[in-house]
């Protein structure tokens, strides 16, 4: 019985946490800037940092870390002694390569809606109306349809992620790793190749970080260009529910990225937080509109992929190995710590490399 009653109150304190994200947290936050605005990547990114600045960090920053702290906690206390989300893969166990399956007819989808629109190649703002793009899409969206083609189908994704970056640069086009996530795990799982027997494995892993490296990359895009949100919060003043639009810019950079390095690392809470994140991007869809739905539909199939598929069997590494919670939890810390300066660094040091 107190098992019980603990499982309905873990379930209204996760209802009411979700209510207040989805509620408080304004649809734009995944928003692709690039695809409302004019901008040049080669403009230096902000690097002064004034005392306003340095105070909406100190807010933030700690605000980030406690949320975290409560997902591993929550996370490690689903994972032992609530619920456990296995009969969701017990479930979709009776389909054969259900999350292949999502992954091709997703990637066929996408392909035919951009063949449509005509003259851009993953994204609304990667424009190109070469003859052949459109040959590229269409076998593509054909290679998916027989497992045993389906590589073909990653080659045309690769081919065409080494056509936009010559055209917009190594730097532009890591906003769109995904892509090549997606490639290799439509090459891995259908060529079972010897050569390929040792990467196999691996193929759920690409896809996963794939996917998450592009909304970790795009969360720090916020911090370097703040100056690309100015005018389109200019347009649209009532987003910011009148907080001030610098610390609104940081705030919504650090809820993406938080959200994101989250699914990295947590067990159950994985498949809440893909359904989670999933219902933040419709929510966007719905007031950008299709321009939004369309350059964010990768990322809604494969959401569905890591919701099915649960938690990569690496992210024991991140959670085991210490003997108490907050040991976990300061280890998870550092991690977060240590990957936001990674990040950042890395995003500015390219740049100053390439520009």
């Amino acid at each position: 019985m107190n098992k019980l009653i603990n499982q309905h109150f873990l379930i209204k304190v996760i209802v009411c946490l979700i209510s207040i994200i989805i509620f408080t947290i304004p649809e734009w936050a995944q928003a692709h800037i690039k695809w409302f605005v004019e901008f040049d990547v080669s403009d230096s990114p902000f690097a002064q940092i004034s005392k306003k600045h340095q105070i909406y960090y100190s807010i933030l920053i700690p605000i980030a870390l406690l949320g975290i702290s409560l997902a591993i906690f929550f996370d490690q206390l689903w994972h032992k002694q609530w619920y456990d989300f296995v009969f969701i893969k017990q479930y979709f166990s009776e389909y054969n390569d259900i999350a292949l399956n999502i992954a091709r007819i997703g990637t066929g989808v996408f392909f035919i809606i951009v063949w449509l629109i005509s003259g851009i190649v993953f994204a609304p703002e990667l424009l190109n109306s070469a003859w052949y793009i459109p040959y590229i899409q269409l076998m593509i969206v054909f290679s998916v349809l027989s497992k045993r083609t389906t590589a073909f189908a990653g080659f045309g994704i690769i081919s065409l992620y080494a056509i936009s970056v010559y055209h917009y640069g190594f730097f532009h086009l890591l906003d769109y790793l995904t892509f090549i996530g997606l490639a290799v795990y439509l090459i891995l799982s259908s060529w079972k190749l010897k050569i390929l027997k040792g990467m196999r494995q691996y193929r759920l892993d690409i896809l996963y970080y794939g996917l998450i490296f592009s909304f970790l990359w795009s969360a720090i895009e916020k911090l370097a260009y703040p100056e690309w949100f100015y005018g389109f919060l200019e347009k649209h003043h009532f987003l910011t529910m009148g907080l001030d639009v610098d610390f609104f810019i940081i705030a919504a950079a650090f809820m993406e990225f938080t959200l994101f390095f989250l699914l990295l690392v947590t067990r159950n809470g994985i498949i809440l937080l893909a359904f989670l994140i999933n219902l933040l991007i419709i929510a966007g869809n719905l007031y950008f509109g299709k321009m939004d739905a369309v350059g964010h539909f990768p990322a809604n199939f494969i959401l569905a992929i890591f919701l099915i598929s649960g938690a990569l069997p690496n992210t024991k590494h991140f959670l085991e190995g210490s003997t108490s919670l907050f040991k976990k939890i300061a280890k998870i810390i550092f991690l977060y710590l240590a990957t936001l300066l990674i990040f950042v660094s890395t995003y500015y040091a390219i740049h100053k490399l390439l520009y």
